[in-house]
């Protein structure tokens, strides 16, 4: 135990440490004063416990933040190796090209004589997906009218009423859009002589 005597009002004063590590201060009625003190040491003693505390869940965030670091470098790593292979796989492979376009062309009719009241009929065009045909030729009848006519199943004809072919001359052209797989032209002489016609159909696919 440490002492110190000293004097106050003539009477001694005690300073001791006790068995728990406290400071005791006692005048010559045995009266302690240490409550005062006590209660600083244990606010000082909860602030470095309380530092401890936090000092452990720092060491505990840090220790995390290392794992978390070292996960994300692998990622990074795998995500820079993947990139790389993938540069070298495409490097010099893509190329550009445009698509080959041909052209079709088919004869329906070739100098055909029509005679006065007949009606001829050319053959059909299996045009497959094409959605525009250009029909042209020439028709020695310059007042006549040649019909479209289209099929679904190249046995049933219907007539599209609205892309006649009106002759204004002895030579036509008109493109027509077709919505159907088959189609073919239809002349009806009504001029009151033989007239002679020549039709083709041409399409790009």
């Amino acid at each position: 135990m440490i002492q110190i005597v000293g004097k106050s009002s003539g009477v001694s004063n005690l300073l001791s440490v006790d068995s728990s590590g406290r400071v005791v201060v006692k005048d010559a009625d045995n009266i302690t004063q240490t409550t005062a003190i006590n209660t600083k040491l244990s606010a000082i003693d909860a602030v470095l416990d309380n530092s401890l505390v936090q000092q452990t869940a720092c060491a505990t965030d840090l220790a995390a933040l290392e794992v978390l670091q070292t996960s994300t470098n692998a990622v990074l790593s795998t995500i820079e190796t993947s990139n790389a292979a993938i540069k070298t796989a495409v490097e010099g492979t893509l190329s550009v090209s445009a698509p080959a376009i041909s052209t079709t062309s088919t004869v329906l009719e070739n100098a055909t004589s029509v005679v006065d009241s007949a009606t001829e009929t050319t053959p059909s065009v299996d045009v497959g997906a094409v959605r525009r045909v250009a029909f042209f030729g020439s028709l020695d009848d310059g007042s006549a009218v040649i019909k479209v006519e289209v099929s679904a199943d190249n046995s049933t004809f219907y007539e599209n009423t609205e892309q006649a072919i009106y002759l204004s001359s002895d030579n036509f052209f008109r493109t027509i859009d077709i919505d159907a797989r088959y189609v073919r032209l239809k002349y009806t002489n009504s001029s009151g002589a033989a007239k002679t016609w020549t039709a083709i159909a041409s399409y790009k696919a």
